[in-house]
Protein backbone atom coordinates (compact mmCIF):
# COMPACT_ATOMS: atom_id res chain seq x y z
CA UNK A 1 0.00 0.00 0.00
CA UNK A 2 1.52 2.99 -0.99
CA UNK A 3 1.59 5.69 1.48
CA UNK A 4 -0.14 9.38 0.70
CA UNK A 5 1.96 12.26 0.53
CA UNK A 6 1.48 15.46 3.11
CA UNK A 7 1.39 18.62 1.81
CA UNK A 8 3.51 19.63 5.48
CA UNK A 9 6.37 18.19 6.73
CA UNK A 10 6.18 17.04 10.45
CA UNK A 11 8.76 15.91 13.38
CA UNK A 12 11.41 13.63 12.35
CA UNK A 13 10.87 14.76 8.43
CA UNK A 14 12.26 18.22 8.80
CA UNK A 15 15.33 17.84 8.24
CA UNK A 16 17.36 21.95 9.36
CA UNK A 17 18.94 22.34 12.30
CA UNK A 18 17.21 25.15 13.57
CA UNK A 19 14.02 26.03 13.39
CA UNK A 20 11.83 29.58 14.62
CA UNK A 21 8.20 28.29 16.45
CA UNK A 22 5.64 30.55 16.57
CA UNK A 23 5.46 30.31 19.93
CA UNK A 24 9.05 30.03 21.84
CA UNK A 25 11.20 31.78 18.86
CA UNK A 26 14.28 30.40 17.10
CA UNK A 27 15.38 27.02 18.86
CA UNK A 28 16.64 23.70 17.58
CA UNK A 29 14.81 21.24 15.84
CA UNK A 30 15.85 18.43 18.84
CA UNK A 31 14.44 20.88 21.58
CA UNK A 32 11.18 21.86 19.87
CA UNK A 33 10.60 17.55 18.73
CA UNK A 34 11.15 17.60 23.16
CA UNK A 35 8.81 20.39 23.60
CA UNK A 36 5.66 18.54 21.04
CA UNK A 37 6.77 14.87 22.52
CA UNK A 38 6.25 16.65 26.43
CA UNK A 39 2.71 18.35 25.14
CA UNK A 40 2.11 14.61 23.06
CA UNK A 41 1.39 17.09 19.71
CA UNK A 42 3.58 17.13 16.35
CA UNK A 43 6.28 19.70 15.47
CA UNK A 44 4.32 21.11 11.91
CA UNK A 45 7.09 22.90 9.03
CA UNK A 46 4.16 25.97 8.04
CA UNK A 47 6.72 28.13 5.64
CA UNK A 48 10.00 25.97 4.52
CA UNK A 49 10.97 29.07 2.20
CA UNK A 50 11.57 31.32 5.55
CA UNK A 51 15.26 31.53 7.30
CA UNK A 52 14.79 29.64 9.45
CA UNK A 53 11.95 27.31 8.57
CA UNK A 54 8.51 28.34 10.64
CA UNK A 55 6.78 25.62 12.85
CA UNK A 56 3.99 25.07 15.23
CA UNK A 57 3.57 22.58 17.43
CA UNK A 58 0.16 20.92 17.08
CA UNK A 59 -1.88 17.86 16.69
CA UNK A 60 -1.48 17.21 13.32
CA UNK A 61 -4.74 15.59 12.90
CA UNK A 62 -6.85 17.95 14.51
CA UNK A 63 -5.35 20.70 12.39
CA UNK A 64 -5.99 18.38 9.13
CA UNK A 65 -9.40 18.12 10.43
CA UNK A 66 -10.22 21.74 10.79
CA UNK A 67 -8.86 22.69 7.27
CA UNK A 68 -11.02 20.15 5.75
CA UNK A 69 -13.76 21.12 7.89
CA UNK A 70 -13.82 24.94 6.20
CA UNK A 71 -16.68 25.76 4.66
CA UNK A 72 -16.29 25.44 0.70
CA UNK A 73 -18.13 29.14 -0.49
CA UNK A 74 -20.56 29.02 -2.54
CA UNK A 75 -20.00 32.48 -5.51
CA UNK A 76 -23.14 33.90 -5.95
CA UNK A 77 -23.54 35.30 -9.56
CA UNK A 78 -25.26 38.05 -10.83
CA UNK A 79 -27.05 37.48 -14.02
CA UNK A 80 -28.29 40.96 -15.64
CA UNK A 81 -31.56 41.75 -17.95
CA UNK A 82 -31.23 44.53 -20.11
CA UNK A 83 -34.95 46.76 -20.73
CA UNK A 84 -35.87 49.42 -22.87
CA UNK A 85 -38.24 51.92 -21.99
CA UNK A 86 -40.44 50.86 -24.99
CA UNK A 87 -40.33 46.83 -24.77
CA UNK A 88 -42.95 45.42 -25.59
CA UNK A 89 -45.67 42.85 -23.23
CA UNK A 90 -44.41 39.69 -25.26
CA UNK A 91 -41.00 40.51 -24.96
CA UNK A 92 -41.13 41.54 -21.09
CA UNK A 93 -42.91 38.10 -20.48
CA UNK A 94 -40.31 36.07 -22.07
CA UNK A 95 -37.44 38.06 -19.90
CA UNK A 96 -39.69 37.89 -16.30
CA UNK A 97 -39.73 33.92 -17.22
CA UNK A 98 -35.80 34.09 -17.30
CA UNK A 99 -35.52 36.43 -14.07
CA UNK A 100 -37.92 33.62 -12.35
CA UNK A 101 -35.74 30.72 -13.36
CA UNK A 102 -31.95 32.79 -12.16
CA UNK A 103 -34.37 33.95 -8.75
CA UNK A 104 -35.38 30.08 -8.05
CA UNK A 105 -31.40 28.91 -9.26
CA UNK A 106 -29.99 31.44 -6.34
CA UNK A 107 -28.84 33.77 -8.27
CA UNK A 108 -29.65 37.70 -8.32
CA UNK A 109 -30.39 39.94 -11.09
CA UNK A 110 -29.58 42.87 -12.46
CA UNK A 111 -32.26 45.00 -13.61
CA UNK A 112 -31.04 47.41 -15.90
CA UNK A 113 -32.25 50.01 -18.51
CA UNK A 114 -30.75 52.42 -20.64
CA UNK A 115 -32.08 55.50 -21.88
CA UNK A 116 -30.18 56.85 -25.53
CA UNK A 117 -30.92 60.06 -26.96
CA UNK A 118 -34.16 60.94 -26.80
CA UNK A 119 -35.67 58.33 -24.91
CA UNK A 120 -34.67 60.39 -21.65
CA UNK A 121 -38.32 62.16 -21.66
CA UNK A 122 -39.56 58.31 -21.13
CA UNK A 123 -37.97 57.85 -17.60
CA UNK A 124 -41.27 57.85 -15.91
CA UNK A 125 -42.84 54.78 -18.30
CA UNK A 126 -39.05 53.04 -17.96
CA UNK A 127 -39.87 53.43 -13.71
CA UNK A 128 -43.28 51.98 -14.59
CA UNK A 129 -42.02 49.31 -16.65
CA UNK A 130 -39.58 48.09 -14.04
CA UNK A 131 -41.46 47.96 -11.17
CA UNK A 132 -43.73 46.44 -13.20
CA UNK A 133 -40.98 43.04 -13.40
CA UNK A 134 -40.71 43.53 -9.75
CA UNK A 135 -44.26 43.07 -8.59
CA UNK A 136 -44.47 39.94 -11.40
CA UNK A 137 -41.28 38.56 -9.85
CA UNK A 138 -42.48 39.52 -6.31
CA UNK A 139 -43.02 35.45 -5.19
CA UNK A 140 -39.94 34.34 -6.36
CA UNK A 141 -37.74 37.65 -5.44
CA UNK A 142 -37.29 41.42 -4.10
CA UNK A 143 -36.04 44.38 -4.95
CA UNK A 144 -33.34 45.57 -3.06
CA UNK A 145 -34.09 49.24 -3.76
CA UNK A 146 -36.20 50.91 -5.79
CA UNK A 147 -35.04 52.00 -9.37
CA UNK A 148 -32.69 54.26 -9.07
CA UNK A 149 -31.57 56.69 -11.82
CA UNK A 150 -28.07 57.66 -12.69
CA UNK A 151 -26.65 59.15 -15.84
CA UNK A 152 -28.50 57.73 -18.39
CA UNK A 153 -28.97 54.42 -16.93
CA UNK A 154 -31.71 52.73 -14.73
CA UNK A 155 -31.43 49.87 -12.49
CA UNK A 156 -32.42 47.87 -9.45
CA UNK A 157 -31.14 44.34 -8.08
CA UNK A 158 -33.68 41.92 -7.24
CA UNK A 159 -32.55 38.77 -4.57
CA UNK A 160 -33.62 35.71 -4.49
CA UNK A 161 -36.16 34.54 -1.56
CA UNK A 162 -35.18 32.09 0.95
CA UNK A 163 -35.92 28.98 0.45
CA UNK A 164 -37.94 27.24 3.67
Amino acid sequence: MKKEKRQHKINDEIKYQQVRLTEGGIMSISEALKIAEAKEMDVVMLNESAQPPVCKIMSYEKYLYELSKKPKQKTLETKEIKLGPNTAQNDLDYRIKHIIEFLDDGHKVKLSMKFSGREMIYVDRGKELMLKVIVAVEEHGTAEAIPKLEGKNMFTTLKPKPKK
